[in-house]
């Protein structure tokens, strides 16, 4: 078990018995990205987390594949899926390089407060393209602290760097967008959440 994965399953229970600080991120989230589903929709949603986003888009499409690296996130996910009598996601401790997940098998594929804890991200993108149908649409909402310079994000970045906690790359709306460009993909739709935060939503169309 690497460090990341030990630092998530320590969260795993904040995110069960305590309100969400990004409560009003998240549900701005959801709501963008319900425009873009459809009931037929295959969707997998890339380091789901506590699955609070993946919960609440499940009524939108017909199946979710949903997995995360943490062990202890998937069973409160799991939790939350069966206390609400949700059916239609398979979670599934994992990455999103498993070979179970065959190319072009997704209509969408969702990654919402991932990108900026990744240091293989254009590898992860590359992955994300290969695994679309043609057409399909990658949904992500990220933080991007390196957008507005400040203590804090200076700070967790030097975390990141001394392994204290997870990486975390400090992106700016710019660079987010140039990953996804030169991942072969064309964004359709793009909003900050919250401005005094920086959470970038964007909706990209695999070329």
């Amino acid at each position: 078990m690497n460090k990341s994965e030990k630092f998530w399953d320590r969260s795993a229970k904040e995110y069960e018995h305590k309100k969400i600080d990004w409560e009003k991120i998240y549900n701005k989230a959801v709501e963008n990205t319900k425009k873009h589903l459809n009931s037929s929709d295959v969707v997998l949603d890339y380091a789901c987390g506590a699955g609070v986003i993946t919960a609440q888009i499940a009524d939108y499409v017909k199946k979710i594949h949903a997995n995360d690296i943490s062990s202890k996130m998937i069973d409160v996910a799991q939790r939350i899926a069966d206390e609400r009598k949700i059916e239609n996601i398979n979670f599934l401790k994992t990455t999103i390089f498993d070979d179970r997940y065959k190319e072009e098998s997704f209509d969408v594929i969702t990654a919402f407060n991932i990108l900026h804890l990744l240091e293989d991200s254009n590898e992860v993108i590359q992955r994300i393209n290969e695994l679309l149908k043609p057409g399909g649409l990658f949904i992500s909402e990220t933080a991007c602290m390196g957008e507005k310079k400040s203590l804090l994000g200076t700070f967790l970045s030097l975390l990141g760097k001394l392994r204290i906690i997870p990486y975390l790359n400090p992106l700016k709306f710019s660079e987010l967008e140039d990953l996804l460009t030169e991942g072969n993909f064309q964004i359709i739709e793009t909003e900050d959440l919250q401005q005094k935060q920086t959470n970038y939503f964007i909706v990209a169309k695999k070329l």
